[in-house]
């Protein structure tokens, strides 16, 4: 019998650091985005000026965190077997 090899375990990522989170909050305020535009248009259209006003900054701070989370998708981490599998396709 040969050799018995061990393996190196893989660093563990936080999960906050992965590329996984960055989408994931990526996904969350464009969905929270098209809802507040939504509900803006149904307020113009009710003539509800308040309801108008408070879905026009959510959609607008979901804008800022969309554009601000797709900047931060470049500094994310991807773990070694993850970067492995797509350099072989």
């Amino acid at each position: 019998m040969g050799r018995l090899r061990i393996k190196k375990k893989e660093k563990v990522i936080p999960f906050r650091e992965t590329m996984a989170y960055r989408l994931l909050l990526i996904l969350s305020s464009g969905i929270v985005f098209i809802v507040m535009f939504v509900q803006a248009t149904a307020a113009l259209r009710a003539g509800n000026r308040a309801a108008l006003i408070i879905s026009s900054i959510f959609g607008v701070l979901a804008a800022i965190a969309l554009f601000y989370n797709g900047g931060q998708a470049r500094y994310a981490r991807v773990s070694e077997h993850a970067s492995k599998r797509m350099r072989r396709r």
